[in-house]
């Protein structure tokens, strides 16, 4: 059970200045949305509790997502039950489909209305689910609005505790330890080749040993492409680094910003953009390539399911 601020005051993060009065801080829903899950849902407790909710109980799911059940207006003749979601770390924002799933999970229960949410907001398909099943939508902005109602000394207190410590670096949920960085790029060994042959756009980043863009392909990459060889029998624009040889078909056409240790352009073949040979050194790609990571729990002491556990970066 997550008790408001209890799991942070335990830990010693209270601090105060000299006066024993707590810093005040300026609450943005960029702020909000960034916050660690744990984080997220002790403040979102808290938030109830002062309102002068009754809170049942937490259950944290191992994507993050966190629900418990509390009834609104207890001491009134018409107390109303509510069961309260906060989105999964990879779905900060929710979709119909989460919409739906926590639609169902509420209906399982009587008399009681569900709040779901989700702090990086609601597609407008997601907020017409919402409204058909009669969920009340929460994301960062309006958690900021409510925030800024409250007395100033409650507001400043929740601030001061919410954003103690490493507060935006998310939290296990199944060992409740902080979770670390891995670099993806890191644990991924380059393809021996790749093939492509789309149409379009290519938003994936391409590293491989041999890069062969098939006839019929049309293809734009986003990100720079890195290649020990590569042979063109369609069309590709972006940005090439090739540490051997790019051998351009009949038919073929390379476009965009190219460097290569040489480059082999047959009949029929057509060589455009900007162009420069690789002399010495390692190859360097004319853009950075893109920072690739996640989360990942690395607590040598944790529980079975920790290894499991992939957060994708919300920034």
């Amino acid at each position: 059970m997550l008790d408001p601020f209890i799991t942070l005051s335990e830990a010693g993060f209270s601090p105060k200045d000299e006066a024993g009065v707590p810093e005040p801080g300026v609450w943005t829903p960029e702020l909000i949305a960034s916050l660690d899950w744990m984080r997220l849902a002790e403040l979102v407790r808290a938030i109830a509790a002062h309102a002068g909710c009754e809170l049942a109980g937490s259950r944290v799911l191992p994507d993050g997502a966190l629900v418990f059940g509390m009834i609104e207006q207890p001491t009134t003749a018409y107390p109303q039950r509510a069961l309260v979601k906060i989105s999964g770390w990879n779905e900060w924002g929710a979709t119909p489909e989460s919409v739906n799933h926590f639609a169902r999970e509420v209906r399982t229960a009587s008399n009681t209305r569900g709040i779901l949410i989700a702090p990086a907001g609601f597609t407008a398909t997601a907020l017409t689910s919402a409204q058909e099943h009669r969920i009340e939508t929460v994301d960062a902005a309006a958690l900021c609005s409510l925030l800024k109602t409250l007395p100033p000394e409650r507001s400043d207190l929740f601030f001061t505790i919410a954003t103690t410590g490493a507060f935006t670096q998310p939290t296990c949920p199944v060992c409740l330890a902080k979770l670390q960085r891995v670099d993806t790029d890191g644990q991924e060994r380059a393809p021996q080749m790749q093939v492509i042959s789309d149409r379009g756009l290519y938003a994936e980043c391409v590293t491989c040993d041999l890069l062969d863009i098939a006839p019929g392909a049309e293809v734009e990459f986003l990100y720079p492409v890195q290649t020990r060889a590569m042979r063109v029998c369609g069309h590709a624009t972006g940005d090439f680094s090739c540490d051997g040889t790019i051998t351009i078909q009949a038919g073929g056409t390379l476009d965009g910003r190219i460097a290569a240790r040489s480059v082999n352009v047959l009949e029929g073949g057509e060589l455009r953009g900007q162009f420069r040979i690789l002399e010495g050194g390692s190859l360097e790609p004319f853009v950075t390539k893109p920072d690739r990571w996640h989360w990942s729990c690395s607590n040598g002491q944790g529980k079975e399911g920790c290894a499991g556990v992939f957060f994708e970066p919300h920034t």
